[in-house]
């Protein structure tokens, strides 16, 4: 209860907030998520403002009626399947570029290791299923907003989500009994 009133005050404070504001807010998630899927980070990094230009051009338009975060990244996520369109690119592999710190260099190749064997799995799954997966964890959006960013009720977003976790679990046990 106590969650969800601060939840809402959260979301009513992005009225008092500047674009500005709201961009030095999103940035990462918003540029983490595009790299996430997108092979090219040169690509990811131009998406990332071309999706900041599209907000602030549509800034007006938002109504505050729903949350912000899944209204940002509705327009990322809108991008993102233009730029493959045109493209014809596939998702990326670019989460290998992640940072591994405080590790010897045998901790880094396995956890390289795990990590490749992760981002496989999950290549493998359904387009819908790669989509709240990585708004999920790389976004870092709630199944609500995620809801709202793929056009489905939080209750399809959950039973999605949970399927492809199962999915992943069991290709990965396939590959541990191997």
């Amino acid at each position: 209860m106590v969650f969800t009133a601060l939840r809402k005050k959260k979301e009513r404070d992005y009225e008092s907030l500047s674009f500005e504001e709201l961009y030095d807010r999103h940035f990462a998630a918003v540029n983490r998520y595009l790299r996430y899927r997108i092979t090219n980070t040169w690509d990811a990094d131009d998406l990332t403002a071309i999706v900041f230009m599209k907000a602030m051009e549509k800034f007006y338009q938002y109504e505050g009626s729903g949350s912000f975060t899944a209204w940002l990244f509705r327009i990322a996520h809108n991008t993102m399947v233009d730029y493959f369109k045109l493209s014809k690119d596939f998702p990326s592999d670019n989460i290998f570029s992640l940072e591994i710190s405080n590790e010897g260099p045998e901790e880094k190749v396995l956890c390289t290791e795990e990590i490749k064997i992760l981002h496989d799995n999950v290549l493998k799954l359904p387009e819908e299923y790669r989509d709240v997966i990585s708004l999920r964890y790389v976004g870092e959006l709630r199944f609500k907003q995620i809801g709202e960013v793929i056009g489905k009720s939080e209750g399809a977003v959950r039973t999605i989500h949970h399927r492809a976790l199962k999915m992943l679990r069991k290709m990965y046990g396939e590959r541990t009994d191997n």
